[in-house]
């Protein structure tokens, strides 16, 4: 109980030497796989668009102005009622009369000719002109808009970090997959070193007549047990490459020269984020559902505007129509065939189906919580015994190799007892995998595991 203890504390000791849970080259790898990944990729060009987005609300109250060039043909040219026609040359008649002098009832002096009424408007018609229209008060539309559009870009935000931390969590695991098959390669180098002192100790053995061929028979198969197990560690670390080229797209060059080093994870199983990054994009989320319920109702609120136009071609102009014009505009939408109202509702029903997501993600985290720091809290008591484990197979190898040098027991004990430290060895590097993980997961469940980078 005692050994347990000091191992307990020398772990701890261990534990708080290496404060943070990724190392140089793991940082390295995730540079890289940041600018690989597609999510990462995807969310910043949606936070972009969404940026366009409140441009184009916002360009709302700019000025908007147009040049319209037009031509029409009527069927005929519009002109006055003929009984006005016939009163307005007669009327022009008179008032030749009384400028020359004449009588009232007198006729006009050969040569005069009165001229035609001009049409109303002619059937050949070429427009041009330039109008304007300026929003000056939308009813709060843009203004709500506005704040829909950013709370979706502080989403696009939390998602992002949600997904770097899933590519450290990616990274870390395929990172100490690897370090465990480097733990794995080391155990089998120094169980082959203590293979060779048995080789040399039967050979001469064989020699002195005290041992027989079986023996280093039985030697060599156990160096081909070892030589399979060289064999798979290189397959599965040739797919763990692979694998970690495809997250950061890392040329195997360069992976071949990695070192990775399994380091127990340094947690406080009391540590927790007061928001994690899902929970904040579902809250950004009800929040812009918000404002786009707000924003659709705004269609019921009275809008001003400003309008004009200048006509750049006057000839074909009817007597009735203006060279240029300005106004002001308020238009009050009372009833829009209820679209304002089912685009709230659509927006409101959006809202709902967020916070049911935030209450299933909160239930979800705070029961995950509760189990991930009772399995880091049982890896790093099983990563103690594993500890104690090594130094009892390595006692009973050495005490079971003296035996068997001075005659007392056989070489298959010895054997066993050499396959006792490479196992309990492996056991080790595999709790310390376990533990690694186990305190990640917590980590990152709890929202603390980038606050040590």
């Amino acid at each position: 109980m005692k050994k347990l203890f000091l191992s307990w504390v020398l772990l701890l000791g261990i534990i708080q030497t290496h404060a943070q849970f990724f190392n140089k080259e793991v940082k390295q790898l995730y540079s890289r796989a940041v600018e690989k990944n597609d999510t990462l990729q995807l969310y910043h060009l949606q936070k972009e668009q969404t940026g366009v987005d409140i441009q184009s609300a916002r360009f709302n109250y700019l000025p908007k102005v147009a040049f319209t060039g037009t031509y029409t043909r009527l069927n005929d040219d519009i002109v006055f009622p003929e009984n006005l026609q016939t009163l307005l040359m007669g009327t022009q008649a008179l008032l030749i009369k009384e400028k020359i002098g004449l009588d009232f009832n007198s006729s006009l002096p050969p040569g005069i000719e009165l001229q035609q009424v001009d049409p109303i408007q002619r059937k050949n018609i070429l427009k041009a002109n330039v109008n304007a229209q300026w929003l000056l008060f939308s009813g709060f539309k843009v203004g709500n808009a506005v704040k829909a559009y950013r709370h979706q870009q502080s989403a696009y935000d939390q998602l992002s970090a949600k997904q770097q931390t899933k590519l450290w969590l990616d990274i870390a695991e395929v990172y100490d997959k690897m370090a465990l098959i480097n733990s794995s390669d080391a155990i089998i180098h120094s169980s082959e070193k203590m293979l060779q002192e048995q080789t040399r100790f039967v050979m001469t053995a064989i020699q002195n007549g005290l041992a027989t061929p079986l023996e280093r028979k039985r030697i060599e198969l156990a160096q081909q047990k070892l030589d399979m197990k060289k064999l798979e560690n290189k397959t599965n670390m040739q797919l763990l490459r692979f694998k970690m080229h495809q997250l950061t797209g890392v040329a195997e060059e360069e992976l071949q020269i990695l070192h990775p080093e399994l380091i127990p994870a340094a947690y406080t199983a009391t540590d927790v984020a007061d928001t994690r990054p899902e929970i904040k994009a579902l809250d950004e989320g009800i929040a812009a559902t918000r404002y786009m319920q707000k924003a659709a109702l705004a269609d019921y609120v009275p809008k001003v505007a400003a309008f004009g136009q200048y006509e750049l071609r006057d000839k074909d102009l009817s007597l009735l129509d203006p060279v240029w014009y300005a106004g002001v505009r308020l238009q009050w939408n009372l009833f829009d065939g209820f679209a304002a109202r089912n685009n709230a509702r659509k927006a409101q029903l959006q809202r709902q189906q967020l916070e049911v997501q935030k209450k299933a993600a909160q239930d979800m985290i705070t029961l995950g919580q509760d189990k991930l720091r009772e399995d880091y809290l049982l890896a790093t008591q099983k990563l103690t015994l594993k500890q104690a484990e090594i130094k009892l197979t390595e006692d009973t190898y050495d005490f079971v190799n003296k035996q068997y040098q001075n005659g007392l027991s056989s070489l298959n004990d010895v054997l066993d007892a050499m396959n006792d430290i490479e196992k309990s060895k492996f056991d080790y590097q595999q709790a310390l995998y376990e533990q690694r993980q186990a305190g990640l997961k917590a980590a990152d469940i709890n929202g603390t595991l980038l606050n040590n980078l």
